[in-house]
């Protein structure tokens, strides 16, 4: 052991790898409960006024001068703090560390938002029921597809401002040039996909040639040029293709999804018309407006993208499901492939954020065991861990939608782990068992 308490790195090398994991949860536990206790203090000084006493102006301030916190520091537990006293839910969850310190940041700078005031009451349990159950990214963008919902105008008019001030320059200075430029979300991921587009080819091009030179012996740490420097050749390879192409080209045919709720785009449509719809629920979670990377879009945007064909509309049923296109075939391709990639905003592999769009439309239960390619038994898995997963690890989905990984000897992966097992059916989806050989997909 350590001077810290910890086991040493030979002791480490020696354990399995599910009771490191459990190790680093009863640390990260303690430290949950220590942050929410500070923050729970911080307030009340607030409420008691006792801040006031050494004239301070502020909790914060007070907090920045009892223990030399950061200015956002300090403001993170005053938000906090605020949070935990208006949920009663997450003070009783953050009490016993069952709730990540950085969920609770989140749902503080939630609760400090004064024009969703009115809605915290009813939205209480779907927000704390996504900070337990939810990956981090997951329940970003759960909050912010709530907070959109129930804060529309100071959304749109976000939107707006980002829109309004728009610019881009480019300057020399000595012996560089720079480019910079600011817009508003739905220009961005178009932008976005275009220059990823164009950056792959760039790899494609550099691997080609090192397999010319190294042949079977080529592998990343050969190619010729570094991501920065091929995202580079790429934007300059788009500003060259711009300049060689009429001024009405639709450009390099590159695809961005909106996804959207059926229920979201009657209503934005139906404002858009003049109309007077009845205000979105906030807590129902198909109220949603956003990218297939889980990007929030302003719904005018996407009103916008649908008319004019730019941007192609993925509209969800009741259910949330991207239907299956019932083709029987080997490979996730066309269409399909792009319905199993909306199934999920990012790699399914636990503590993977590649984003979905850039990642390989997988079979949860693999090809050779007679796993169907249909988008109930698919998901977006990046290439890295979709081979990983060849080599006896496995993947579910269980019936709430969340991922869940194997090892070889059959424990989980992650924090999961710790969690209660979800409700379980027999279907194609069901926990993998020792008798399911993974296959490549």
């Amino acid at each position: 052991m350590s001077s810290f308490g910890l086991p040493s790195v030979a002791e480490i090398q020696n354990m399995a790898p599910g009771d490191i994991e459990a190790l680093a949860r009863e640390l990260d536990r303690q430290r949950r409960v220590s942050e929410a206790r500070i923050a729970v203090l911080v307030h009340r000084v607030g409420e008691a006024g006792a801040h006031l006493v050494d004239r301070h102006r502020t909790p914060k301030a007070w907090g920045q001068a009892a223990c030399n916190w950061s200015g956002g520091e300090a403001l993170r537990f005053v938000h906090t703090g605020a949070m935990l006293a208006r949920f009663s839910s997450a003070a009783e969850l953050a009490s016993h560390g069952g709730l990540g310190v950085a969920q609770m940041h989140v749902l503080g700078r939630l609760v400090a938002n004064p024009r969703v005031g009115e809605h915290l009451a009813a939205g209480e349990q779907t927000l704390v029921e996504a900070a337990v159950s939810c990956e981090f990214n997951d329940f970003v963008s759960v909050v912010t597809t709530w907070e959109h919902t129930a804060d529309a105008d100071g959304a749109h008019r976000g939107h707006e401002r980002a829109h309004h001030n728009r610019n881009a320059t480019a300057t020399i200075v000595g012996e560089q040039s720079f480019l910079d430029a600011h817009g508003g979300v739905a220009a961005g991921v178009q932008i976005q996909a275009i220059l990823d587009a164009y950056a792959q080819t760039e790899w494609h091009a550099d691997w080609e040639a090192g397999v010319a030179v190294h042949g079977d012996s080529m592998c990343p740490g050969l190619l010729a040029r570094t991501d920065g420097q091929r995202r580079f050749d790429a934007l300059l390879a788009i500003f060259l293709k711009a300049a060689s192409i009429d001024s009405d080209s639709t450009g390099s045919g590159c695809t961005v999804n909106l996804v959207v709720g059926y229920d979201t785009f009657q209503h934005h449509l139906q404002k858009a018309l003049g109309g007077d719809p009845a205000p979105l629920d906030p807590n129902d979670p198909l109220h949603r407006c956003e990218t297939g990377d889980g990007v929030p879009v302003d719904p005018y945007d996407m009103l916008v993208a649908a008319a004019t064909g730019h941007v192609r509309r993925v509209v969800l049923d009741s259910a949330g499901v991207v239907v299956d296109l019932g083709r029987r075939q080997r490979l996730f391709t066309g269409p399909l492939r792009d319905a199993v990639l909306l199934q999920h905003r990012w790699c399914t592999w636990t503590g993977c954020s590649r984003p979905a769009s850039q990642c390989e439309a997988d079979h949860l239960l693999p090809w050779g065991t007679a796993g169907p390619s249909a988008t109930t038994n698919g998901g977006p898995m990046c290439g890295y861990h979709n081979r990983w997963k060849a080599t006896n690890y496995r993947t579910w989905r269980d019936p709430n939608g969340h991922w869940h990984h194997y090892r070889p000897d059959g424990t989980e992966i992650g924090w999961r782990a710790a969690q209660p097992p979800a409700h379980t059916t027999a279907s194609a989806t069901s926990p993998p068992t020792h008798a399911d050989s993974a296959s490549a997909s």
